[in-house]
Parts: structure tokens; sequence; C-alpha cells
């Protein structure tokens, strides 16, 4: 019996460090896929990127993503009186009754009590994932979506998500191309909110992506590029300015955002 359980002892030890090299690994994969909100900066203004895996930056997982994604780009780009806060999340889809819906994170709240000045949506490229997709209801919640934030005050750009291509993800290209894309458009026509087309600039500049979904570094300083574009350009129309005088002083969201 003695020498049973000594032999015994060193599988409980092997078994021991598996399950504490297990909870270190999930604690990395949780914190790399799930990292802390952003704190907005009172001093700065905001601008809140809303989105799914090509916002958070999932192409550049192990490759700068803090700097090199989209938002991240952007911020280098308008200067250092703007804060990008980048609330994207992997794999969500803007459907409530999508699998992973982004409501369902704590990175939704977060994005409205940040009180940003601008919002920018960049949602739907999961909702065209196996079993999600109802072009309905996608465009009825994204117009709730966007009339949270204009409730708050924020002035929003609405952008299609990127070209999709083949991909082992489960997300179908042509429902990106064909369905969530013209919606996308046609909602920012209907609530006259700012369109930036992605899809557009994303299909003009790439053959490719590295899985068929997520943007690469290139791509992701191009769409910032092109964001920071549209920011700069003049005020918005009358229904896209708040009220409110801006809490930081100078140009408020509608106005020109200089760099």
């Amino acid at each position: 019996m003695i020498r049973s359980r000594r032999s015994q002892t060193p599988l409980f030890a092997i078994a021991a460090s598996l399950a504490a090299f297990a909870a270190v690994i999930g604690g990395i994969y949780r914190r790399v896929m799930y990292p802390p909100l952003p704190r907005p900066d009172d001093e700065r203004i905001r601008i809140a990127a809303v989105g799914d895996s090509n916002t958070y930056g999932a192409g550049m997982l192990f490759r700068g993503r803090t700097r090199r994604s989209y938002p991240a780009r952007l911020e280098q780009l308008l200067g250092g009186q703007y804060q990008v806060l980048n609330y994207g999340v992997n794999r969500r889809t803007l459907q409530r009754e999508g699998d992973l819906p982004y409501d369902a994170t704590p990175f939704a709240a977060a994005s409205i009590a940040a009180e940003a000045d601008i919002v920018l949506i960049m949602l739907g490229s999961n909702d065209a994932r196996d079993g999600n997709w109802d072009a309905s209801r996608f465009e009825s919640e994204l117009e709730a979506f966007v009339d949270r934030f204009r409730a708050r005050g924020a002035t929003v750009h609405l952008l299609t998500p990127p070209i999709a291509y083949e991909n082992r993800l489960g997300v179908h290209w042509w429902i990106i191309e064909e369905e969530v894309a013209p919606i996308v458009r046609r909602v920012a026509e209907t609530l006259g909110v700012g369109l930036i087309d992605v899809f557009e600039i994303t299909r003009s500049c790439t053959r490719s992506h590295p899985d068929g979904i997520h943007l690469d570094a290139r791509a992701s300083a191009i769409v910032a590029e092109a964001v920071a574009e549209e920011l700069q350009r003049p005020s918005r129309p009358a229904e896209q300015t708040p009220s409110h005088t801006h809490p930081h002083g100078g140009s408020g969201p509608g106005s020109p955002v200089r760099a």
C-alpha cells in the first residue's frame, strides 16, 4: 500500500501542474480577447470606436494590436487632443439574437457611459455568420443602436464592415456584400448620420485578408486614414449636431476635426 501511494504522488503533481498551466493560459486568453475597458479622458475630445474583432484589431493580435488597430492608428492621425477609445469585442454581433451579441458585453454599456463626442459603429461581419443573419431584424436593431448614442448628444458615423473573402470562420462573404453593407448604407441615409464605406475602401485596397476576415496592419492603417479624412470634413447637417455645448471647449461633435 505504501508503495502504491508513493507511485500515485507524481501523477497528482503532474495533474496539478497541468491544471495550473491551463488556468494561466485561460487567464491570458481572457485578457487578450477581452482586455480591460478603456478609460475616458475628460481633458480630450472622445471618439468611441464600437465594433467587433476588426475594431479590436484581431488581425494584429500578436503584432502590436494596441498600436496598429484602426482606432489606434486613428488616434495617431488626429493628434493628442483626441482620444480614440477602442470598444471592439471579438466575434460579436449587432443583433441581440445573435450567438454572441455585442450588448451582452460590458463594452456596450461602457461605450454609452463614456459620453463620447463622436461614435464610430462598425458591426455586421459576425451577423453574417452561420445562423445569425436576419435582414429586417439587423436593420431595425442598427437604427436603435445608432439612436442610443445620438440620444446622448454624440455625432454618429456608421462604417460598413470590411470586405470578406473565403474563410473558415463561418462568415458568409456574400451576405456582407449583398445585404449587410447595403443595409448599413441605407440606415445612414435614413437617419442622416455619417457613412464611411469601409467595404468599398477595403475592396479597392485588398485582394485577401490573412484569414479571409480580419484586416492586417496595412488595411487597418488605410481604414484609419479614411476615417480621419471623413472626420475632418465640414460640419454635418443640423440633425447630427448636438444641442448642448461641447464640454471640453473648442470644436465639438459635428465640427471639423483638426489634427
